[in-house]
């Protein structure tokens, strides 16, 4: 069996990333899958552009929600590991109450707000008329769903927090699974198309989230999941909001970016919206290493910064990169030989395919850079610094990658190739800025801690 908790401070810097990543790495390839499969047997099944859009769009509006919740639970995790590495296990137990108390309330809010005004949101998308009511049908049903991945990341970031990286991944391997049986009996069996596939997303929620409950609150840590210990510490949650919430704003607003941009997709027609759906889909598998590794070194640097080595965190950086960037460099050469065959693992639709592949040529050129963006902003979260990560991310995706998607295609033409330029110049524009804040030496001094 795993360990329960672990010292990330010392032994084999590459052992250490290596082991604690990996799980990781499996963890977002299953949660990537969770949506993946709910567009692949869509997209097999019923042959359908509109059906392929419309989860697509309402799988992007729900990850965008799912962005601001582990940007927010990250949060937690810094914290946590910084406490744990500076073996001060009477802030963990505080910690942990405070934040599940929190986060039970926020999911309430966050649940009426997506239930309620996701139409509106999605209709702003510019999504095709044809995929409008599937995506409001999708989103509706999900948003059931979010009490349940508030509850699952928040007990995540903790188990994290104290070098735990295996639990979380078996759990959401045991909701991949069952996701996956039901999809094929939702929308194979009873044909229930993409109401089906969100039917599906649910029920594996609720059973990934409740196993986590029980879990913790079976086995013992260094700090106790029991009612009579969870109390509410108002320093803590002034401490989780301090380091969660820009990640989160961060999060979120990346996610709406790319939103604004499947709106431009939307706007070439359900083909191109459709394959600009897929492409992305199959992004989320092609960065997973690199957001793996990055959030694996979130913790790894919380707990070495605690325990005030911080050469050893730095260390660790490089190694994260070096790991990272031979995977996107494999990824890059394939999908520029042949990127029709990336699409195909999702649909047979050869527009989709024509529309999909052509964005993956400019935008694969990505996959060599991000891996120095993620890593490098990971670092900085894990120093306490994530006010910065924030404002490093929002210039990229805001005020680069998306008036440049809106200049590019204005002047050389709507189409999907044109747009998936500008995400490699703007991850290139965030690697720079990072680097001059490495290079200043401002990530070693931090209050966030204190």
């Amino acid at each position: 069996m795993f360990q329960k908790e672990q010292n990330l401070t010392e032994g084999s810097i590459f052992k250490n990333l290596i082991l604690f990543a990996l799980p990781f790495v499996i963890a977002n390839f299953l949660q990537a899958l969770y949506g993946a499969c709910d567009l692949i047997i869509i997209g097999h099944f019923t042959k359908e552009s509109a059906a392929i859009s419309s989860v697509a769009i309402g799988a992007q509006v729900m990850f965008m929600v799912m962005s601001f919740i582990i940007g927010l639970t990250t949060g937690t995790t810094v914290l946590i590991g910084h406490a744990y590495g500076a073996n001060r296990h009477d802030e963990i137990q505080k910690t942990v109450g405070t934040v599940f108390l929190f986060f039970i309330s926020l999911s309430f809010i966050v649940f009426f707000l997506m239930f309620f005004f996701a139409p509106n949101l999605i209709s702003l998308m510019q999504t095709p008329k044809e995929a409008y009511q599937g995506a409001v049908d999708y989103v509706a049903i999900c948003s059931f769903g979010i009490v349940l991945i508030f509850i699952f990341n928040a007990l995540a970031s903790v188990l994290r927090g104290v070098g735990n990286s295996h639990a979380p991944m078996l759990f959401i391997s045991l909701g991949c699974f069952i996701n996956i049986i039901l999809d094929l009996f939702f929308i194979g069996y009873l044909n229930l198309g993409v109401k089906g596939a969100a039917y599906a997303t649910i029920i594996a929620q609720f059973i990934c989230a409740s196993t986590m409950v029980l879990y913790v609150r079976m086995n013992k840590f260094t700090f106790e999941f029991r009612f009579r210990k969870i109390k509410f510490y108002f320093d803590k949650i002034r401490d989780v909001i301090k380091l969660g919430l820009p990640l989160s704003f961060q999060d979120a607003m990346v996610q709406m970016s790319f939103i604004i941009l499947l709106s431009l997709a939307n706007s070439m027609g359900v083909d191109a919206s459709a394959g600009y759906g897929t492409a992305n889909r199959l992004n989320g598998f092609t960065m997973l290493p690199a957001f793996s590794f990055a959030m694996a070194l979130t913790p790894i640097v919380a707990q070495n910064i605690g325990a005030k080595k911080r050469l050893r965190a730095k260390y660790t950086l490089y190694t994260a990169i070096g790991c990272t960037v031979i995977f996107g460099l494999m990824c890059f050469i394939w999908q520029q030989i042949n990127p029709e065959s990336a699409i195909r693992i999702f649909t047979s639709d050869k527009n989709v395919i024509t529309q999909g592949a052509s964005y993956l040529k400019s935008f694969s050129f990505d996959l060599v850079i991000v891996p120095f963006a993620f890593c490098l902003n990971a670092f900085f979260n894990g120093c306490g610094h994530t006010a910065f990560s924030m404002a490093n991310n929002l210039v990229a995706t805001l005020l680069v990658r998306v008036p440049l998607a809106f200049l590019i295609t204005g002047i050389f033409g709507k189409s999907l190739f044109n747009l998936g330029v500008a995400a490699p110049i703007a991850s290139f524009c965030s690697v720079i800025i990072a680097l001059i804040y490495l290079k200043s030496g401002r990530w070693r001094k931090s209050s966030a801690f204190e």
